[in-house]
């Protein structure tokens, strides 16, 4: 594993006070990046007449790499550095110039991650390399299969290389043009307006960015997981994904569905609109249990969906300290209507982030593309993991969450609706809402009384329609 970083200094001229600016921060990148990397580390710097200067030692950065081991002149376009921390697998006893990256002849990489399949390309392709760790492979392999396109080099990272990666590639006879891939192993690029420069690193924290004063920072961005990047000197740039495309995995979806109004607006929504859905119901030993179960069961024969049933004590037996398991004070009654809808006495420690993962899991193992929860505007003023930044904060970690290629995302199809909203959409789109339950309680019929009982009977109201669940759809009597 190691840290990379470098930068690519856009065509314009520059004083040494600059060029010597561009240097420094370059050195607190590659000393920042022993954090991650404390075994080797190198340096290459690439100049516009095809000249490269390398640096190499074994080592800390900040033990050996010296004032005077100058690496940028003004005719440098590009520099790469790697700071490598020895994985126990790639272990070199004596360890020479050879096994320290960036390895390259004419086309230079510098890699952080491992190449699993570093043996059955060399075989597969008749490589040599300059040494036996793993990423000595890559720039043998694009000599040979790379014509320098973004779309070849889409197909080679995501198609010929099984592993993780992040890195960069220049080839030393065109200078002016740097290529960063990633796929889970993180990229954060900064771009510096006074020097006209950008800088990409490892970690944001290497930049840094963290402490700064507002109006002293520079733009830090991660780069998209599972994505290609080239830049150009002349600011030219040009972006790929390297997420393989399953339309299959993509066309499903698993519903979190608590048989509420939300999630089965959500289901019926996402049928709609063409994905093959399946229902992920939760028993938490919470008290509307047996009616959740019952509706959902209904919802599921209804809209001729497959249901799964998750049977959990985790919430009651061992996190606890929720009304809804009955491991908390009895809720008050002045905290019950409006005010149980504007304030989240009700809650379950983390139960959205809990299912979701849950879900998560799932997905990646029997094939789901997306995950769907029913979370809403209107909710989100009173709980937290129904606001939509929760799903979108999930919603990039999921890549570093799921294995090599297991894209899942997660959907929130009404989270952006108040609930009257969605109880007009449900409407609109025949979601069978006389099935769903929304009470908390676990009574033969809505208790009327609770947060979630008062917002129902608000969004029907507000709809200026009857509320089907005032009819038992078991029975069709009116209760």
């Amino acid at each position: 594993m190691c840290s990379i970083s470098g930068c690519i200094i856009f065509d314009k001229a520059r004083s040494e006070n600059q060029l010597s600016a561009i240097e420094q921060k370059l050195r607190s990148l590659i000393t920042c990046g022993e954090d991650r990397g404390r075994d080797s580390y190198g340096v290459v710097s690439f100049q516009t007449n095809g000249k490269v200067v390398e640096i190499k030692s074994l080592g800390k950065p900040s033990d050996s790499l010296k004032s005077h081991q100058r690496f940028v002149f003004s005719d440098t376009r590009i520099v790469m550095n790697n700071d490598r921390a020895e994985p126990t697998t790639e272990y070199v006893p004596k360890k020479k110039a050879e096994d320290i990256q960036p390895f390259g002849y004419r086309l230079y990489v510098t890699h952080n991650g491992i190449i699993a399949n570093d043996h059955e390309l060399e075989q597969k392709y008749n490589l040599m390399r300059s040494s036996k760790i793993d990423s000595a492979i890559l720039p043998p392999l694009l000599e040979k299969l790379w014509n320098r396109s973004l779309d070849d080099l889409q197909h080679i990272l995501r198609d010929e290389i099984l592993g993780s990666f992040a890195l960069a590639v220049v080839d030393k006879l065109n200078p002016t043009r740097l290529f960063l891939a990633c796929n889970y192993k993180p990229i954060f690029t900064e771009y510096d307006p006074q020097l006209d420069v950008l800088f990409f690193t490892s970690l944001e924290s290497y930049l840094g960015q963290l402490n700064k004063p507002l109006w002293e920072s520079n733009p830090v961005r991660q780069m998209e997981p599972y994505s290609i990047l080239s830049i150009d000197t002349k600011k030219k740039t040009e972006s790929l994904t390297l997420w393989k495309q399953d339309a299959e995995t993509e066309r499903r979806a698993l519903v979190v569905c608590s048989a509420g109004l939300d999630s089965t607006v959500a289901a019926k929504l996402m049928i709609d609109r063409g994905y093959e859905v399946t229902l992920l119901h939760f028993k938490y030993k919470h008290r509307a249990e047996k009616r959740e179960e019952e509706c959902v069961k209904r919802i599921a024969e209804t809209l001729k969906v497959e249901l799964k049933i998750v049977d959990t004590d985790l919430f009651k037996n061992v996190i606890k300290h929720s009304r809804l398991t009955e491991t908390f004070e009895p809720i008050e009654k002045d905290r019950a209507g409006e005010a149980g809808a504007e304030f989240a006495h009700e809650w379950v420690p983390a139960r959205n982030l809990i299912f979701l993962s849950i879900a998560t899991g799932i997905a990646e193992a029997d094939g789901f593309g997306r995950v769907v929860l029913g979370n809403n505007l209107e909710e989100a003023g009173a709980y937290p993991d129904n606001e939509m930044i929760f799903v979108n904060k999930l919603n990039a970690a999921l890549p570093y969450a799921t294995n090599l290629q297991k894209r899942v995302s997660i959907d929130m199809p009404v989270g952006n609706l108040m609930k009257h909203e969605i109880v007009k959409l449900g409407l609109q789109i025949g979601a069978p809402l006389h099935l769903t339950w929304s009470c908390y309680e676990g009574g033969e019929k809505h208790c009327g009384k609770c947060g979630p009982c008062y917002m129902r009977r608000k969004g029907f109201e507000i709809n200026n329609s009857k509320d089907p669940a005032q009819i038992d759809a078991f029975s069709e009597t009116v209760v």
